[in-house]
């Protein structure tokens, strides 16, 4: 079998010499379509049960093939680059770091994952998504040059299990646009990890390392001092290095200090800056983690910028601190007046990550509902090891009237992909989930949901329902919607298309 059959077959009925849809005919849902077939792999299992830790290095060779078709070499070592790994907190310091640099002047492009609505969320230019035939005309010629490339190369194919593929298009796609709109600056999230990470051609200005903790473990390694050591290397030479204090796992920074030595990369923990934190704004994205990673983004846009890192806050930099967002983080969508319920959503999905969203989520809901026992339910859906994932509301259980484990949908709304392959994998997940919280917060009631929710109705309707005879349904519903950006994205759609 060639190269080119073994493409998508998306791609391959869309491009080359097959005919096809070819310049000005295509469309954003040719985009769809390609994207379907590439994120198909997520939900089948021949792709699902080999390991990244096989392909990262297939996956950057393919990246760095197709910046030599696309003649973007040039552009790589004249455009600037902040680059972002860490274990929680990437998104949203790079978020903040981007909006304090176009602050300052510049323009700027953000390459984050995932997104919640629509995939230009991934790649924005001063804070806007690119113009529909503007992403469309940038996909293609990523997607075109990996055509000509696999018609040219037997032994190149896209046949990686997704993210990677999908990740490493879209990272293609974020340079291409960069370059296209003639950005100053691009800040670039790390997609996992960082030494193998496709991101990691990039040689950038400053590098950031945010709050390390357990995840893709089998990737890139069981222990927290072995993530570490995988997060590190996306520092170079000569390239200053900012990382989080590391509270959580002060082991990691003797792992980091190392790296940076060994590779002559600066490195400055942000708690070793002395930044006024007197007067810090009250910030929109919530958790106590959220001034540690504003605290990180100003050290390092001052330091892209070459301004003093110890000198106070001024206006603009509190008014951006302050009004940045992240879609899927710490926000609030009220259902109508809100005397239904409401939905506080976070894509946390690691164990210190759901620990401080948790923590945000009784805060906030406590504060809005102005009752210091609101009704509470749990609606989460998670892919991790569910005994590490229950652990981490062990603290909170008292809080909630219940949980409900549900299956994820595709978030880029291809629902008949998870309704025809995942029924078995996302029932298995619930599963495990449900017996973990069983056997360690029994004394809440937990269900699955395998079935998709269609409305925001239905939603609303299933944790709503009582499930025991001591709970209050005349109060409305506070739903902690968490685990998964999957999940996330679904009930941000769900929300969308009711118009609530």
């Amino acid at each position: 079998m060639t190269a080119w059959h073994r493409l998508p077959a998306a791609a391959r009925a869309l491009f080359g010499a097959k005919g096809g849809c070819t310049g000005s005919q295509r469309s954003y849902d040719d985009v769809l379509r390609v994207m379907y077939e590439l994120t198909l792999r997520v939900v089948n299992p021949t792709y699902r049960n080999r390991t990244l830790a096989n392909t990262s290095g297939k996956s950057a060779e393919l990246v760095g093939l197709l910046i030599e078709r696309l003649n973007m070499r040039r552009c790589l070592d004249t455009l600037r680059f902040v680059h972002v790994a860490g274990t929680k907190g990437k998104g949203t310091t790079a978020s903040y770091t981007a909006a304090l640099l176009e602050a300052y002047g510049l323009k700027v492009g953000l390459f984050t994952s995932p997104h919640v609505k629509d995939v230009r969320e991934r790649i924005m230019v001063n804070n806007e998504v690119l113009p529909m035939d503007t992403f469309v005309h940038y996909f293609f010629q990523v997607v075109d040059c990996f055509v000509e490339l696999a018609g040219a190369d037997k032994e190149v194919t896209w046949d990686l299990p997704a993210p990677c593929s999908f990740f490493c298009l879209m990272f293609l796609v974020s340079l291409v646009a960069f370059a296209g709109e003639s950005v100053d600056v691009a800040v670039v999230e790390v997609g996992i990890g960082g030494s193998r990470d496709p991101t990691n051609i990039i040689i950038p200005e400053a590098s950031v390392i945010t709050a390390l903790g357990i995840d893709h473990t089998e990737i890139l390694g069981d222990t927290v001092e072995e993530i570490a050591l995988q997060k590190a290397g996306i520092m170079k030479p000569g390239v200053v290095c900012y990382a989080a204090p590391q509270g959580d796992h002060p082991s990691t920074r003797r792992v980091l200090k190392d790296y940076a030595e060994g590779v002559d990369s600066p490195l400055v923990f942000a708690d070793d800056v002395a930044v006024p934190t007197d007067g810090w704004p009250c910030l929109s994205i919530g958790g106590e983690h959220a001034v540690e990673n504003s605290r990180l983004a100003l050290l390092v846009a001052r330091s892209v910028m070459g301004i003093p890192l110890t000198q106070p806050l001024d206006d603009v930099e509190r008014h951006v601190l302050q009004r940045t967002t992240v879609m899927g983080r710490s926000q609030v969508l009220p259902v109508g007046d809100g005397s239904k319920g409401t939905f506080y959503l976070d894509g946390a999905h690691t164990y210190e990550s759901l620990r401080c969203a948790t923590r945000w989520f009784v805060k906030e809901s406590t504060k809005r509902t102005c009752d210091s026992k609101p009704r509470r339910v749990l609606l989460m859906y998670s892919s991790r090891q569910p005994e590490r994932i229950v652990e981490a509301f062990r603290p909170f259980v008292d809080s909630f009237s219940k949980a409900v484990f549900v299956c994820a949908l595709d978030p880029k709304g291809m629902r008949e992909i998870w309704k025809n392959n995942s029924d078995a994998y996302t029932q298995d997940k619930a599963t495990g989930l449900i017996r973990c919280w069983k056997t360690l917060c029994g004394a809440v009631p937990c269900f699955s949901r395998a079935a998709p929710f269609v409305s925001l109705e239905e939603v609303v309707e299933v944790v709503s329902a009582a499930s025991s005879d001591d709970e209050d349904t005349s109060k409305p519903v506070q739903v902690f919607v968490t685990g998964s950006f999957f999940l996330v994205s679904d009930i941000v759609n769900l929300y969308d298309s009711q118009g609530s």
